[in-house]
């Protein structure tokens, strides 16, 4: 005897929820998370506890949970793995009122198996949010709704509709469409009447929570502003495809819908085809009852969440999910026909369940022993803060939006700050440096966002990072905050004010504030010292005529003139005693030259016995991905780094990426003496030492050969580019040597 759908079903919650419970949630992730919590606490939607439209349902089971478990956190978590679990009865029951016939029963189950183990419904059902709840609301009324055999069925699914939609409030985009087809597909006799049944139904499902809400918001004209200044936020400040309508959106929203739910695209690949599978075998076998039914219940929430949604937050596809899964075992059973055992389409379904499940357990065990970046970050810092004065606060202005609501809930635990910069979009490291010329001298601790690279402006003193110990973007897309640096700088040897082109980013901004060497002097503070300091300038003339008069002077007093034809310069000299005497902890260093086309591309001053370097001959200019945040810098087929060594024998560590072919011999020189010979792949890592009587001399040049390189334009008609560029060098570090 088979056992019943449901038995199956239960069977499945019970496993759910059975692998889920051990692993909660180390902490609050999410600013939905944390307003969530927030509202849990202190539930008042014009404070964002939680953010409009208010989640009223939602937040009072969270409550009735909390009441049981002290614990927000975990108690939203529960809430989420129960409400997976539970899915599976109404992932059964909805599947198969889909496809009302007896031999679809086995469909069903099967469909609800291979949703709950894709990796992303399997990983966000630990999450302290309201999606998973939302979606179980969704199923169970779409099961309603498909099964409706009267007009009081039809006004019950209306109400429970508008009702669940309090939970969330994409629920609507997932069951008013259904209700419209089950009122379609009522006897045109009684058709009016079960339209105007579930008008009621649905305005009385609504009330149920909006009056409340309305009421706990202080009033109709508040709630209103309160949401319509969300929605409004919501439109400006995020990408969609209604706001960028480019074939690159298009492309994106479409991978976040049908790719980065199954975790890795060897799956999604695997499981699309089934799909494609399945909705041919349904087409041509003329079941357009089942595709009707299919369409109506996902198509419209796939419309908004590709119009509407940021689709980078990739848990809005959650619901996008089942559709793809059931449309996949289709395409198993339609593959398998001509198999003599009915086996072969449970054993395939299974088999790509158990994948799914392997790809997504590492990822939500370390999210469940792991706390958020921020939160990490927040207990390093009252570590720090317990064994010295307060520090000084700065932050990007990502930071700054992305880390308010995680201080405002840790709260009184937060360390100490003696005071906190603004932050001035594009411009937050001069804060930093008015706070310094200002006489402030108390540690900083500068939270930055870490595709920014503005810091390259100041020499920073010890850092930490803070990342998932996973792909964030496969699992948690669009998390906010993510991922930070913690820069703790207790006295900068030196920083730099506007008009630097030390970085790519650098270099945008002085660009767009029209500020340069060759507009006006451009400043920087190195600090005074007793002894040498060794002092390194270098950029570029990006003029095509005449040579540029570039003058250094520290203090007012020239201490380097000299004329720079087109191309790349770099210079090198020691200030001695007494030129960094004067009045005040820093001397201000100026850079001026005689035409707008000089940039000062390279920085750095150590006192006499650190290592110090730049890049001379046959290096380029940086390069910046400002979605990664990475830099590097091409080398042609021959690059000089000109150091002193100070004495030192020193580590010479090279990280970067091949284009020119799929293996390249690395050679490295001290002059003429050889240093290192390797061969090399595609992504390479080379370190070597350089004993210290090969760069005893004041200044040293290491020479890097690579065999093979390669001419942009001879590759592409589209391309411009003569240079010769060989190593693609994302790390280039010279150390002294352990």
């Amino acid at each position: 005897m088979k056992p019943s759908p449901r038995v199956i079903a239960a069977l499945f919650a019970a496993a759910f929820f059975a692998f889920h419970l051990p692993f909660p949630a180390a902490s609050l992730e999410d600013l939905d998370s944390i307003n969530f919590a927030l509202g849990v606490r202190d539930f008042d939607v014009t404070r964002h506890q939680p953010h409009p439209p208010g989640y009223p349902l939602y937040v009072l089971a969270a409550k009735g949970v909390h009441a049981l478990i002290p614990s927000e956190t975990r108690s939203l978590t529960l809430l989420s793995i129960v409400a997976a679990a539970l899915a599976a009865f109404a992932l059964v029951e909805s599947m198969r009122r889909i496809d009302p016939a007896p031999r679809a029963t086995r469909r069903a189950v099967l469909a609800t198996l291979l949703t709950m183990t894709a990796p992303l419904y399997w990983f966000s059902a630990s999450r302290p949010l309201s999606d998973m709840v939302g979606l179980a609301a969704a199923l169970a009324v779409q099961a309603t709704i498909l099964s409706a055999a009267s007009t009081g069925d039809v006004a019950r699914g209306a109400f429970l509709s508008a009702f669940a939609t309090g939970i969330r409030a994409q629920v609507a985009w997932l069951t008013m469409p259904l209700l419209v087809l089950a009122l379609a597909r009522r006897p045109r006799p009684v058709r009016a009447i079960a339209a105007m049944a579930a008008g009621a139904a649905i305005v009385a499902g609504a009330l149920v929570w909006l009056i409340p809400l309305v009421w706990l918001s202080g009033g109709p004209s508040i709630y209103w502003q309160v949401l319509s200044n969300q929605g409004a936020e919501d439109l400006a400040g995020v990408v969609t495809l209604w706001s960028t309508p480019t074939p690159r959106q298009l492309l994106a929203g479409l991978g976040s819908a049908f790719v980065a739910p199954w975790g890795t695209p060897a799956l999604a690949a695997v499981v699309l085809l089934l799909a494609a599978a399945g909705l041919a075998r349904l087409a041509r076998a003329s079941e357009t009852t089942v595709l009707t039914a299919l369409a109506v219940a996902f198509a419209p929430y796939l419309a908004f969440h590709m119009l509407f949604q940021e689709t980078v937050t990739t848990r809005y596809a959650l619901p996008l999910v089942i559709p793809i899964a059931y449309l996949a075992v289709c395409g198993v059973e339609f593959l398998t026909v001509r198999f003599a055992t009915s086996f072969a389409p449970t054993a395939i379904v299974t088999g790509l369940g158990a994948a799914g499940v392997v790809l997504a357990a590492p990822a939500l065990y370390a999210y469940s022993r792991i706390e958020a970046p921020a939160f990490r970050m927040f207990g390093d810092m009252r570590v720090a803060a317990s064994r010295g004065k307060p520090a000084v606060l700065a932050m990007h202005r990502l930071q700054t939006f992305s880390l308010r609501r995680p201080i405002d809930w840790t709260g009184e635990a937060m360390p100490p700050i003696a005071k906190r910069l603004p932050t001035p979009p594009k411009h937050e490291w001069l804060e930093l440096v008015k706070y310094w010329n200002n006489g402030g001298r108390d540690v900083v601790w500068f939270v930055a966002d870490p595709l920014r690279s503005d810091l390259a402006l100041f020499s920073r003193g010890r850092s930490r990072t803070y990342r998932w110990p996973f792909d964030a973007s496969t699992w948690i897309g669009g998390v906010r905050p993510r991922d930070m640096d913690w820069h703790v700088i207790e006295r900068p040897d030196w920083y730099l004010g506007e008009g630097w082109a030390i970085t790519p980013e650098t270099a945008g901004v002085a660009n767009e504030d029209r500020r340069g060497p060759g507009v006006e002097p451009i400043r920087g503070w190195v600090l005074r010292r007793p002894g040498p300091v060794n002092l390194m300038i270098g950029g570029r003339n990006l003029g095509g005529g005449p040579a540029a008069s570039v003058r250094i002077a520290l203090d007012g007093r020239t201490i380097d003139e000299s004329m720079v034809p087109p191309g790349f310069f770099l210079r090198m000299f020691t200030l001695q005693p007494p030129s960094l005497a004067g009045k005040g902890d820093y001397s201000t260093i100026t850079a001026a030259a005689s035409l707008p086309s000089v940039a000062i591309e390279q920085f750095d001053a150590e006192p006499a016995g650190r290592v110090l370097f730049g890049f001379g001959d046959g290096w380029n200019e940086q390069e910046y991905d400002p979605a990664t945040g990475r830099l590097w810098r091409w080398m042609s087929e021959r690059g000089t780094l000109r150091v002193r060594a100070e004495g030192h024998a020193l580590t010479l560590s090279l990280h970067g990426e091949l284009e020119a072919s799929s293996t390249s011999r690395i050679t490295i020189r001290v002059g003429n003496r050889p240093v290192a010979e390797q061969v090399v792949g595609r992504s390479f890592s080379v370190r070597t030492s350089i004993p210290a009587d090969m760069v005893a001399a004041a200044e040293s040049a290491i020479t890097i050969e690579t065999s093979e390189w390669f001419v942009p334009a001879e590759r592409s008609s589209r391309s411009n580019d003569r240079r010769h560029l060989g190593l693609k060098i994302f790390e280039c570090r010279l150390t002294p040597a352990s």
